[in-house]
């Protein structure tokens, strides 16, 4: 375990994030983020910060009861931002921060300087730190796995994770070999392939007929109970993927680390 417990999360924080207008069409906000290869913006009111909207905001509240009546393309920014906003100091160390975090159910924190919001830590920024961890995945990883078939319909993917707060999921086939993963990105994707019907009486059906195997990502280099945290971290960034799948000594699926697990671990680091 090599995170400095000190390290201030002004140090590592990102000051180029995406600033959006919560008057703003929202599907400008989805092209821009897809442009600029995040899955966050500050939503900003004039000058002032006044939400955030990111990806799991966009898979939860788009073609929901109160968006369906309307066809996406009328919805602005604030319509899915999450608000008020819930700030850290740039002095704050990274493992009260990632507290805040976990404790929260967030998944980045503006950072403030005086009055000024000035950066944004997420739990991508997290892993940057701990590339050099040694921990073994064996203590940090989820071992209660929930899965879905790559034959299922991806509107059941998207339910487990609005309603059981997952961002990513191991795909499994008829014979239960794992092939593949499913996060948050494949599904706000696939929604917004079909952002100019959601809001009609075909988007159910359209968006029914898509299934997980359509939008999963093919199975990534898995990782060993034996691997580390640094090496999950690692691999994550490189692959820009929510989670990584963790095998068995005899090859079978073990568990999953996730953003959220690596960030839980960070949190437990005190001084």
């Amino acid at each position: 375990m090599r995170m400095n417990p000190l390290l201030l999360v002004r140090e590592i924080a990102s000051r180029d994030f995406l600033r959006f207008s919560k008057n703003e069409s929202l599907i400008n906000l989805v092209k821009e983020m897809g442009r600029r290869n995040v899955d966050r913006a500050l939503i900003y009111r004039g000058e002032s910060p006044e939400g955030i909207v990111t990806k799991k905001d966009i898979v939860t509240k788009v073609a929901m009861s109160r968006t369906r009546r309307y066809p996406v393309s009328v919805l602005h920014a604030s319509s899915v931002m999450s608000s008020p906003l819930i700030t850290v100091k740039g002095e704050a160390t990274l493992s009260k921060a990632a507290n805040i975090m976990i404790e929260k159910n967030i998944s980045s924190l503006p950072i403030k300087e005086g009055d000024e919001v000035t950066a944004l830590l997420t739990k991508w920024n997290v892993l940057e730190v701990l590339r050099t961890g040694s921990t073994a995945l064996a203590e940090v990883m989820t071992q209660t796995l929930v899965t879905v078939k790559d034959t299922d319909s991806m509107l059941i993917a998207r339910k487990l994770m609005v309603e059981e707060g997952y961002s990513s999921l191991p795909v499994v086939s008829g014979e239960r070999r794992v092939v593949g993963i499913v996060t948050l990105d494949e599904v706000l994707n696939a929604l917004v392939s079909l952002m100019d019907v959601i809001g009609d009486s075909s988007s159910k059906i359209s968006l029914k007929n898509i299934t997980v195997r359509d939008i999963m990502r093919p199975l990534i280099p898995a990782l060993s109970v034996e691997d580390t945290v640094g090496a999950a971290a690692s691999l994550m960034l490189e692959k820009r993927v929510r989670a990584a799948l963790i095998m068995s000594r005899e090859g079978s699926l073990a568990g999953i680390v996730t953003l959220t697990d690596l960030t839980r671990y960070a949190s437990r680091i005190h001084v």
